[in-house]
């Protein structure tokens, strides 16, 4: 039996009129239309089980049933199969496909003498044992449990393809003129040796038992995870172990090496870069060992990012898994493979089963064709690209996983920046490169996306440099993140009480949107960095506020004003003559302790634009230093006393050192503390102090007598309502921000205007309005209560709170502690002030108002005489209508 597809042809004739045509010309304008059939099937739409076809057994009677169940499938020869079953005795070539399933009790054996299917059937010219499923009434049939093991056997669908041999008749009046191709459908079931021999011809099944061994060779990896605790972030070694024994701990390196080993041997014909396949294999082992290859005790190694190194590593190796997974890539299948035959396995097992093979003009086999190659050489791009350095300077990316951007997701700073790297970093797009020069600045710009920002350039750098800067970057381009600083080598244990507050500390080279950043160091040396995906809001506690003694000393400032003034006011007049003219006044505070707990871990340096020393003198450098250190004393300057002063709780201890570096980096260091003032280690006068004890009004105070004393949720029913008036204004404001009562449709739970108001209350106000407006008399209508401070009911919100059963809604919550607190069922009456211009029209309006009384309740007021109060003018919630 020849396959339809073995020779297919491209052309076909146009005829004539009366043309008398040969049986060659007929037979090619057939087999041209059946060949592009065939072909759009198999080439366009793919080959195999598309959907069905599936077998079972029906064992709910005394003789089991096998079954087969209507499906689709295609074979490589283009034809379409599916399940039919004959039509009457009259109709004999006709057949029924509406059928759910196909239901056999009874076998016989099979001899293909009229297609000969081979080399499929006829693995040495001689047919392979075949059974085919019958129905009891055709010849030779024979009860299923006949056949030894029959459950066990493969069932294979099998379209018997040949022509039918002709009858004898004469040259005319014959009706057998014509040869006639019969494609009859058997289901068949043959044994798993030979099925063995079947699909050693069909490459498109050995190649898809190829992949199926290879992605069940491979598991998803993940890396350990590390929790920062007081115990174990005590200096920056223990850090760097602590990274480094989860990456050796959870053996994810070896794992990931031999998965891509695996990945290399199993998918190669994948790969179409067969070079770069080849150099990845030989130097895969190498380049991980290069990075990953600890030695036990050795010094600081940056352990952090090799494990965000390795955290990136995985997520590609395990997105390299999904796809290998998904890929269904099927070009051009070869027509040979199973050209009249589909395998449907056996009972409640696929492993001898057709799957489809779907076209790339179907599948998505395309695009991870090219996604596959790609994830490879990003894995082998983060390797060689991996690199720590500093200097560079601070560096502040903005980052997104969403595909809002199109230059996001970008590189984080452990990447030196290569073509390789940019062009792989996300598949089919254009990454925003960790590196950019000033004049692109991405910080300046506004993207949409943005969930994270990659920090870098701060490594082994000046620890309260970068902590300054840091928090200058933040004010100066509004980044939605808060900045730590803490230094190990202090002894003040605040890293450690943070981790206690703070248990979800984890490392990603950057911080989230909206998150907090904490800069570590080791005597003022940067070597990491930790986040959290939240904002830190730091929060003086009420209850911890005492009414403590406070000091205030004053002291002569290390330089006079007349200094300061003749530097700022070098800036509008002459140059210096000498020198490079400074722009900045440059105070330097070499130490800085409290109690003697140090408040810096290293000089620090302020630069105080000389343009605000000019506008503002003193103060411009005490808010400066207050900026800077807003948990430590408060700094000020007394205008009439020409004196510095420091302020701080009366029994405290302290000592802070200046150096006044504009002119000279070798100006004196003046040191002050609670008792005197020192320049250079010496007395600098006897009598530079002088202190003083402050009293005045302190808020924090009395909000901690309100918290401890005032009573909570007292009444006058003895507790029956406690905590109900709370839940009330609660509902009140949530209501505000409720669907039903935002957008342009819906009225506002506070109205700004009479259209705010909802139809059934503008129903009653709106004739109220109108005959007020016709009667002449001069006057302002307002709405004041509910109705105008939010907790108002409306008659639509009653009718849907009665047909409502859903008692967690928020109109069903307010309107039944409504009727609870306030007995009302009904809608809130409109409360109505009619304010008169003259006393004198006041019976006029009481007439008018009195047959809208029972509608609304009206309250007329007079015109505001001397310095009478009205009653309208203490009602600060009312709108004008």
């Amino acid at each position: 039996m020849s396959n339809k597809l073995s020779s297919v042809i491209y052309q076909y004739r146009h005829y004539k009129a009366d043309q008398v045509l040969t049986h060659t010309q007929l037979n090619e304008t057939i087999a041209y239309f059946e060949d592009q059939d065939r072909l759009t099937r198999m080439a366009l739409y793919g080959v195999g089980i598309a959907h069905g076809l599936q077998p079972g057994l029906d064992e709910s009677s005394e003789t089991t049933q096998l079954l087969v169940s209507q499906g689709v499938g295609i074979t490589t020869d283009g034809d379409l199969i599916l399940l039919h079953q004959a039509l009457s005795e009259s109709q004999p070539k006709e057949k029924d496909i509406g059928v759910q399933q196909l239901a056999f009790t009874h076998f016989r054996e099979f001899e293909d003498e009229n297609a000969r299917y081979s080399p499929y059937f006829f693995p040495d010219d001689n047919q392979m044992p075949l059974w085919e499923l019958c129905q009891d009434t055709d010849e030779n049939a024979q009860p299923l449990d006949s056949l030894a093991d029959w459950q066990d056997k493969i069932l294979l669908a099998y379209l018997e393809c040949y022509p039918k041999p002709q009858d004898i008749c004469g040259d005319i009046n014959c009706d057998n003129q014509g040869e006639e191709q019969v494609a009859r459908l058997r289901i068949l079931m043959m044994d798993e040796e030979e099925v063995e021999h079947l699909i050693s011809h069909d490459p498109l099944f050995l190649r898809k038992r190829e992949i199926n061994d290879s992605i069940s060779a491979l598991t998803p990896l993940q890396l350990l995870k590390v929790v920062h605790q007081e115990s174990n972030t005590s200096s920056r070694l223990q850090v760097d172990r602590l990274y480094r024994d989860a990456i050796l701990d959870g053996n994810t390196i070896s794992d990931l090496q031999s998965g891509i080993q695996t990945i290399l041997s199993g998918f190669e014909f994948v790969f179409e870069d067969k070079a770069f396949i080849d150099a990845l294999r030989g130097d895969l082992n190498a380049l991980l060992d290069s990075i990953f290859d600890f030695e036990q005790e050795a010094s600081y190694q940056y352990n952090q990012y090799r494990y965000l190194l390795a955290k990136d590593l995985v997520g590609t190796y395990n997105e390299l898994i999904a796809a290998l997974e998904g890929f269904d890539s099927w070009p051009n299948p070869d027509i040979s493979a199973f050209p009249k035959h589909l395998l449907l396995g056996k009972v409640g097992d696929a492993s001898y089963r057709h799957a489809f093979f779907p076209s790339p003009s179907l599948g998505s086999g395309t695009d991870l064709g090219e996604l596959i190659p790609s994830l490879l050489k990003k894995i082998y791009y983060l390797l060689v690209s991996f690199g720590i350095s500093g200097g560079e300077g601070l560096r502040i990316i903005p980052n997104g996983n969403s595909s809002a951007s199109s230059r996001f997701p970008s590189i984080p700073f452990f990447y030196q920046n290569s073509a390789g790297i940019s062009t792989h970093w996300r598949w089919k797009g254009t990454p925003l490169s960790y590196w950019y020069d000033m004049g692109s600045n991405p910080l300046l710009m506004d993207f949409k996306g943005l969930d994270s920002y990659w920090i870098g350039g701060h490594l082994g750098a000046d620890a309260e440099q970068a902590y300054q800067s840091l928090k200058s970057m933040v004010k100066q381009f509004g980044l939605e993140f808060k900045v730590y600083h803490f230094d190990l080598s202090s002894a003040d244990g605040q890293l450690k009480k943070f981790l206690q507050s703070h248990p979800s500390c984890t490392s990603m080279g950057g911080v989230a949107k909206s998150g907090t950043y904490i800069l570590l160091s080791e005597d003022n040396q940067v070597f990491g960095d930790l986040s959290l995906a939240y904002r830190v809001v730091d929060e003086v506690s009420q209850s911890a506020h005492s009414h403590i003694k406070v000091a205030a000393c004053s002291y002569p400032w290390i330089s006079t004003l007349k200094y300061l003034n003749n530097l700022s006011r070098s800036l509008k007049g002459s140059r210096r003559n000498s020198g490079v003219q400074p722009e900045d006044y440059r105070l330097v505070i070499r130490d800085y302790e409290i109690n003697g707990q140090p408040m810096i871990s290293g000089p620090v340096t302020l630069s105080i634009p000389l343009e605000n020393i000019y506008h503002r003198r003193m103060h411009a450098i005490t808010e400066s230093l207050n900026e800077r250190f807003p948990k430590g004393l408060v700094f000020d300057y007394d205008e009439s006393l020409k004196r510095f002063l420091i302020i701080r709780p009366f029994d405290d201890e302290f000592s802070i050192s200046f150096s006044d570096t504009t002119l000279t980096i070798n100006g004196p260091v003046y040191t002050y503390t609670q008792d005197g003032m020192e320049k250079s280690d010496q007395t600098f006068r006897l009598d530079a102090i002088r202190c003083d004890e402050r009293q005045r009004y302190r808020e924090s105070t009395y909000l901690q007598l309100q918290e401890e004393f005032a009573p909570v949720d007292k009444d006058d029913d003895y507790g029956v309502y406690k905590g109900k008036w709370r839940e009330w204004y609660a509902l009140i404001e949530r209501l505000k921000t409720d669907e039903r009562f935002t957008g342009v449709n819906n009225p506002p739970r506070i109205p700004k205007s009479y259209e705010d108001l909802p139809a059934s209350l503008r129903r009653i106000i709106g004739p109220i309005r109108d005959q007020l407006n016709r009667s002449g008399i001069t006057h302002q209508l307002y709405l004041t209560g509910d109705w105008v401070n939010g907790s108002w009911a409306s008659i639509e919100m009653i009718k849907d709170y009665r047909n409502s059963t859903h008692t967690n809604d928020l109109v069903f919550r307010f309107l039944n502690l409504r009727a609870v607190l306030h007995e009302k069922e009904q809608a809130t009456k409109a409360a109505l002030f009619v304010v008169l211009a003259n006393e004198s029209d006041r019976t006029e309006i009481e007439t008018l108002m009195a047959s809208w009384t029972d509608k609304a309740d009206i309250y007329i007021e007079g015109p505001q005489v001397g310095g009478r109060r009205r009653i309208i003018d203490g009602i600060t919630e009312k709108l004008r209508l």
